[in-house]
């Protein structure tokens, strides 16, 4: 999924390059500090939503710190604020506009910092697809350990291109209680609030349990993850309906959602018509399956 950033180039590489880093605002708050730049966490949040352009020669320092905290290109952000209209040609950058949309939906939620607050330890889907090829369900079941205090966290699905996000709903079963929704129907994206009703201290860890029900029509051919740190561990469990079974299967690992296979495997389904992919340490980016029916 790819959309227009519009007119800054800026922002959306560095909200990209925040998501990837897996660091919240005020983290890298922090550690600009460290190098003696005095950047409020408004400002920060001011440049990645595009409501305002760093300027000021002590800001373009400051932006030039960002690219090495953020583990960028050097060169890569000032670049961006020099020719705002281009388009970014680095690879890892292709997902730019899509992070900048589904962070103004996560602002809507109330999670600015987005999914930067909670470290994922271990996550658990089980999805299952209904008589047509189309996802019908999936159960996610996720241990996180905070990396702030934190009340909330946004939960996000992605439906099939040309599917409606109205008929996309999430459900908690333990660990929260759904709060705001958003949605983006260009994408068919939705993203829910949980809302935990306590405060998970730093370094505490949570239990989070939902559903995702997905009543679009639209066939299925593949389900990854985005892996953002490699310390977790992750499983995909995916059942298929007998009536509507792969002839082809396969798992498959990128760096980013269009880029190309870093690895691919053959896979076959179970005499229960179930295919489970596990990964203990998954390197960072895209890891899922996919498949073919007859």
């Amino acid at each position: 999924m790819v959309i227009d950033t519009g007119s800054n180039r800026f922002s959306g590489e560095l909200r990209v390059a925040l998501h990837a880093s897996g660091l919240t605002l005020d983290a890298v708050q922090r550690r600009l500090a460290e190098r003696g730049f005095a950047i409020g966490r408004s400002t920060l949040s001011y440049w990645q939503n595009g409501h305002r352009l760093p300027t000021q020669p002590t800001s373009l320092l400051a932006v030039t710190a960002l690219e090495e905290i953020l583990k960028v290109p050097t060169g890569s952000f000032t670049e961006a604020l020099r020719h705002p209209n281009s388009t970014p040609v680095s690879p890892e950058l292709d997902m730019a506009a899509a992070a900048a949309r589904i962070g103004v939906l996560m602002e809507g939620v109330g999670c600015p910092d987005g999914m930067a607050t909670l470290e994922p330890l271990s996550a658990i889907q089980v999805a299952e697809f209904g008589p047509t090829g189309c996802l019908r369900s999936v159960r996610a079941v996720e241990t996180y350990r905070a990396l702030v205090d934190t009340d909330r966290f946004p939960i996000l699905h992605g439906g099939e291109p040309g599917g409606r996000p109205e008929l996309i709903r999430h459900e908690a079963v333990s660990g929260g209680r759904i709060g705001r929704v958003r949605r983006d129907a260009e994408a068919n994206v939705v993203v829910s609030e949980l809302v935990f009703d306590r405060f998970v201290r730093r370094g505490e860890h949570h239990f989070l349990h939902y559903l995702t029900f997905d009543d679009n029509e639209q066939r299925s051919l593949l389900l990854y993850r985005l892996v953002v740190t490699s310390r977790s561990m992750m499983v995909l469990d995916l059942g298929f309906h007998p009536d509507c079974l792969p002839v082809r299967l396969e798992e498959f690992e990128r760096a980013t959602d269009n880029g190309p296979d870093l690895f691919v495997r053959q896979r076959t389904l179970s005499p229960d018509r179930r295919v489970t992919l596990v990964r203990e340490r998954a390197r960072r980016g895209i890891v899922g399956l996919r498949w073919e029916y007859a």
